[in-house]
């Protein structure tokens, strides 16, 4: 055994030394086959590939190779070699791990988001798993160092103009079988489902595609002449009817929520959304076909509040990431605007989560109440706090304007990861009844825990419709889910047949015409106005006047495009020249945080290091004092107090502040500057 061992090495050594490019091609093929049965969670899957689709993976193979055969041109070709693979290798792991927690495998979108998942990790993994990630990435490291110093250079001459021929020939071998598959159809870069892209297609071939595919593409025909035909065309359009009637509008967006009577198969001990149930059936409502499975809360959130459909976009792209930080948008707000209203968003979350505090202000909302700005603020067994928070939020929202209010709120308790055992402080008041003979006792956990979550936010939507019944504003109050939760459903489990549909339901104070339409989420907001007599923006009328034609997707494509990334024909401000919409002059927070005294103290608190006692308003848990800007030992006592270290005693004439300051450290806001005075402190 060893001897054979010994000639197998020596085999491979030898095909590096003297035949190079077989060896990259034979890494190649080797690397994508580790790469499928990771995606697929299979080896026997993985191999499968090979033979159900043997183009597509060679496809896949000769896209790591083109990658591969850069190392043909550096003198530590072993070094370069190592490093590629590796890269790759663990662009599978990390697909593989995704896998596990929800359905949308692993794309470039996750780099650009990896800031907010940072924050959050402590859900997913456990205390260990992070020790071991970092002591195996810290270990990685350390080898590439090593291997970077002791690997071999190449000894004889680098043939230049051969190694770059190869390279050559690889990159434009899959530039033209890419064309080639995409005009046949044996791929595609539209992927109406990410996960059953992966699947056909290749991770190779759709991680790649996801770095280069981004944006809107220019249509063919775009242009000034294009952009006037169509702005015509929707100009005639528009009614300049006043409304009978101007509510309160209160969209509400239920995180992985759906009607779980829905599984095929499965009973309850009770209804696990018994409000909701109940209005869906008494009000207006319907399926919502949204862009994403189990994951993509800032997608369905974006397609809502802009009437833009997510499939212009490139490959698994979320625009909260990309033109939305920087490049004001047709919405919602903006179009509630021309009648007077004033847009608050409300999250329990972090503000900073998918840069929502950079891209509030681009979608026309005046204020931002996020999790760090919430009084009292209790968490669920997983970490995401409780969906109750959001009453308050929204009825403040409502009660501290004079105007009327477009509410945009977005819960977050029923998040996951669903546990496989069930934690002991879980309310679980609804118990599985009756389930598939294939449901193991873990998923039975995890979904028994996920419906008892569910429960709890289904209270949240009585409680608010029960404040707007005896409101004297007439307001409006749409329900929708986000996306179905990863628990491993399919299609044939669900007896509305597309795990691609949620529901939505909008209840209202006053009367309001029953009617049952299903619709794409992109189309809700100015289905929405249009039941109410009100007029949007250009995209809002398209969607409410042509979302039945056959041209829908083409012209709906120029405007996407003019509003994001052309030269905004139809949005061009006639005074300045630049885009009719601005960015918001949004402020974080409903209630304003400020400093009205500040004395020194004893300590309190033998567990902090505190001499300092700071008085005010609208204090939380996350707030920190600031001395000269610079931060100090922050406890908070009620939202009326701080404790702080003075780091070493007040000056006459500091200055003393308060931020808000989420779990990531970003400032999102600071109050107004107090100067300390012996003489008044």
């Amino acid at each position: 055994m060893k001897k054979v061992l010994v000639n197998f090495f020596y085999g491979i050594k030898l095909l590096y030394e003297k035949h190079i490019m077989i060896f990259i091609a034979l890494a190649a093929f080797i690397m994508n086959t580790a790469i499928e049965c990771l995606g697929r969670r299979s080896i026997f899957d993985g191999f499968g590939y090979i033979f159900d689709r043997p183009f597509m993976f060679l496809y896949n193979a000769l896209i790591i190779f083109l990658t591969m055969s850069v190392c043909l041109v550096f003198r530590r070709r072993a070094f370069g070699l190592t490093l590629i693979s590796l890269v790759w290798l663990t662009c599978g792991i990390v697909n593989f791990v995704l896998l596990g927690f929800r359905i949308t495998p692993f794309s470039a979108v996750d780099l650009q988001i990896l800031s907010s998942v940072i924050g959050i990790i402590d859900v997913y993994l456990k205390g260990w798993q992070i020790v071991l990630l970092c002591v195996v990435s810290a270990a990685v490291v350390a080898g590439l160092v090593l291997l970077w110093l002791k690997a071999p250079k190449v000894k004889e001459s680098i043939h230049y103009f051969t190694s770059a021929a190869v390279i050559a020939s690889a990159f434009i071998s899959v530039f033209v079988i890419n064309g080639t598959s995409i005009a046949a159809e044996t791929a595609s870069t539209n992927y109406p489902n990410i996960a059953d892209a992966y699947e056909d297609y290749g991770f190779a071939y759709c991680f790649s595609n996801s770095f280069i595919d981004q944006g809107i593409n220019k249509p063919d025909e775009y242009g000034e002449v294009k952009m006037n035909e169509i702005r015509n065309l929707l100009d005639d359009k528009k009614e300049n009817t006043e409304p009978d009637i101007l509510p309160n509008i209160i969209m509400i967006q239920l995180e992985s929520f759906f009607d779980v009577n829905y599984i095929s198969g499965m009973e309850f001990s009770e209804n696990p959304v018994p409000n909701f149930t109940e209005l869906r059936d008494n009000y207006s409502s319907g399926f919502l076909t949204v862009p994403s499975i189990g994951a993509g809360t800032a997608n369905t959130e974006f397609e809502i509040l802009s009437g833009i459909s997510l499939d212009f976009f490139g490959t698994s792209e979320y625009p909260y990431k990309t033109v939305l930080k920087d490049t004001p948008c047709e919405s919602i707000c903006y179009d509630l605007s021309r009648y007077g209203y004033k847009s608050h968003a409300i999250h329990n979350n972090d503000g900073t989560f998918y840069d929502r505090h950079k891209v509030f202000p681009n979608l026309g909302f005046d204020t931002f109440t996020s999790i760090e700005y919430m009084d009292n603020v209790s968490y669920n067994a997983l970490g995401w706090a409780d969906d109750s928070l959001l009453l308050k939020e929204i009825t403040d929202a409502v009660s501290l304007t004079e105007a009327r209010d477009f509410v945009y709120a977005i819960s977050v308790q029923p998040h996951g990861k669903y546990p496989e055992d069930f934690p002991e402080d879980a309310p679980s008041d609804v118990k599985i009844t009756s389930h598939s003979p294939e449901m193991t006792d873990e998923q039975k956990t995890a979904m028994e825990y996920y419906i008892n979550q569910l429960h709890e936010t289904d209270k949240l939507i009585k409680e608010i419709t029960g404040y707007f019944s005896g409101h004297s504003e007439p307001s409006a109050v749409v329900f929708y889910g986000d996306h179905l939760p990863n628990l491993e459903l399919d299609n044939e489990m669900l007896e509305n047949g597309s795990l691609l549909d949620t529901e939505y339901v909008i209840w209202s104070n006053f009367d309001f015409d029953v009617r049952k339409v299903n619709l794409d989420a992109y189309r809700l907001s100015a289905y929405t106005m249009d039941r109410l007599g009100l007029n949007g923006g250009y995209v809002s009328t398209y969607n409410r006047y042509f979302s039945e034609s056959g041209d829908y997707p083409d012209l709906m494509h120029y405007l996407s495009y003019d509003l994001l990334f052309g030269e905004k024909y139809i949005y061009r401000d006639e005074l300045t020249g630049g885009n009719l919409y601005k960015p918001a002059d949004m402020v974080m927070g409903l209630r304003k945080t400020y400093v009205e005294n500040v004395s020194s103290i004893n300590a309190e608190d033998e567990q902090y290091e505190i001499n300092l006692s700071v008085k005010g308003n609208n204090f939380t848990a996350f707030s920190t004092v600031l001395i000269n800007g610079k931060k100090t030992e922050t406890v908070f006592k009620d939202k009326n107090s701080l404790y702080a270290n003075d780091n070493g005693g007040l000056q006459e004439g500091d200055i003393i502040s308060v931020a808000q300051i989420g779990d990531d450290n970003e400032i999102l806001s600071i109050s107004d500057e107090y100067e300390f005075n012996t003489s008044t402190n």
